[in-house]
C-alpha cells in the first residue's frame, strides 16, 4: 500500500438508484472540494444509452443489462488496488468481486446504505409490487450482505433506523456509523416573499413514485374539502388522476421549475406508504418549508412533531388532518420552516455530511495501516 503518498487513493463506487444518485453526484463534487483524497469515481447504471453493450441488440435487454452491471462494478476490483473504498452499490451486485477484499488484497471500506434487507422486504409490496420474498431468499440475499458487512471497516446507514436493524442483524455496533446524506443549502434557498400571500394554502408534493409517496392519498384529500381552501402542485413521472385544484408538473433534478415551486409553496406534504430516508423532504426543509410527511421508516429523524412540521400516518384521514392543523395555526408555519432550515444547515448539509464521509474513509485508512496485535 501506498501510504507514503500526501492524499489516500480513495475509490467512490456509488449505486445510480433513486436519491444515491443524488447523494453520489454531491459527494463527488464535495469530496474533490474537500482535496483530502486522491478520489476516482464509478456509478452502478445497468444501463449506459448508446453503449457498446447495449448496441448489442441481439442479446435480450435483461442480458445486456447485466452485463454492464458486470461491467460497472469491476472497478471493485481494480489494479493497483486504491488505499481505502466507499460504495453504495448494494451487496448482490458486488458479489462477483468481492473476491477482490480478501486475503492481501483487501482494503479498508466504508459501505453506506438506507435501509438493510430485512427493511427492504417490509416494504416490498409498495416499492417493488411484489410480495416479501419466502425466507429462505430473504435469508440467502441477507448472508451476501453480511459478506460484504464483514468485508468493511465500517458501515455508514443514513439513519439510526437503519442502523438498528444493521445491531440486530449481527453488524457489531463498533463498525456503525450513522452517515445521513445532504442537500445542497446554496441551491435550495428559503423565499420569505412567500408568507406575504394569505390565499389557499399551497401545498406541494415531490415524488417519482407517486403512488408510494402517498400522492392518492392526497388527490383524495383534496377531494374531501382542501381544495376549497388549498391548492396542490405535484412533481412526479408517474400519471396522476385530474382533481380540482391540483397542477401537475414533470422536472428533473436541477430543472428551475423545481427551485420555483419549492419557493412558491407554504407546506411540503409527502404522506409516503412506504419510505427509507426522504432526501426531497431535506430539500423542501432547506427551502424553509414546514413539512408533513408519514411517520415511517427513518421520517422521525429528519421532521420533528410539532417544531418543523408534522408526522402523519399514511391514510387519507391522516393526511387530512395534518393539513387541517397546518391551516388552523397558519401563523405558525414561518417559524417551522425557518427552524427547519436550522435542522438541514446543521444536520443535512452536503458539504457538511461530505466531509464526515472522508473522515470515515480517513479513520478507516488508519485503522487498516495500524499494527494489529
Amino acid at each position: 500500500m501506498s501510504f507514503g503518498r500526501s492524499r489516500p487513493r480513495a475509490l467512490f463506487l456509488g449505486s445510480g438508484f433513486a436519491g444515491h444518485r443524488a447523494w453520489f453526484e454531491l459527494l463527488r463534487s464535495e469530496v474533490e472540494r474537500d482535496g483530502r483524497l486522491d478520489a476516482r469515481f464509478a456509478l452502478v447504471t445497468g444501463w449506459r444509452p448508446g453503449g457498446r453493450i447495449e448496441a448489442l441488440t441481439a442479446l435480450p435487454r435483461v442480458v445486456r443489462s447485466r452485463a454492464r452491471v458486470l461491467s460497472e462494478v469491476a472497478a471493485l476490483a481494480t489494479f493497483p488496488r486504491p488505499d481505502v473504498i466507499w460504495t453504495s452499490a448494494p451487496a448482490p451486485l458486488l458479489l462477483p468481486f468481492l473476491w477482490s477484499q480478501l486475503g492481501p488484497l483487501r482494503r479498508p471500506m466504508v459501505v453506506q446504505m438506507d435501509w438493510t434487507r430485512e427493511q427492504q422486504e417490509s416494504m416490498a409490496p409498495h416499492y417493488f409490487h411484489r410480495a416479501a420474498r419466502p425466507p429462505l431468499v430473504t435469508s440467502a440475499l441477507s448472508m451476501v450482505d453480511r459478506q460484504l458487512y464483514a468485508r468493511a471497516t465500517f458501515v455508514a446507514p443514513w439513519s439510526d433506523w437503519a442502523a438498528q436493524s444493521l445491531r440486530a442483524g449481527g453488524v457489531p455496533a463498533d463498525r456503525i456509523r450513522v452517515a445521513p446524506p445532504g442537500v445542497d443549502t446554496a441551491r435550495f434557498l428559503e423565499n420569505p416573499a412567500r408568507w406575504q400571500s394569505s390565499g389557499k394554502l399551497r401545498l406541494l408534493l415531490v415524488g417519482g413514485d407517486f403512488i408510494r409517496k402517498g400522492g392518492l392519498l392526497l388527490i383524495e384529500a383534496m377531494a374531501a374539502g382542501l381544495a376549497e381552501v388549498c391548492e396542490l402542485d405535484i412533481v412526479t413521472r408517474d400519471p396522476v388522476p385530474s382533481a380540482a385544484g391540483v397542477r401537475v408538473h414533470r422536472a428533473e433534478p436541477g430543472d428551475p421549475l423545481l427551485a420555483e415551486l419549492y419557493g412558491r409553496a407554504h407546506l411540503f406534504v409527502m404522506p409516503s406508504i412506504a419510505e427509507c430516508f426522504g432526501i426531497a423532504t431535506i430539500e423542501a426543509m432547506a427551502c424553509g418549508l414546514p413539512t408533513i410527511v408519514s411517520d415511517v421508516g427513518a421520517s422521525a429523524e429528519i421532521v420533528e412533531d410539532g417544531v418543523t412540521g408534522w408526522l402523519v400516518t399514511p391514510t387519507v384521514e391522516g393526511v387530512k388532518r395534518g393539513i387541517e392543523t397546518a391551516l388552523a395555526q397558519r401563523h405558525v408555519l414561518p417559524g417551522m420552516g425557518a427552524r427547519g432550515r436550522a435542522v438541514v444547515e446543521q444536520r443535512f448539509s452536503a458539504d457538511a455530511n461530505a466531509r464526515h464521509v472522508v473522515d470515515l474513509l480517513l479513520e478507516a485508512t488508519n485503522r487498516f495501516r495500524a499494527p494489529r496485535t
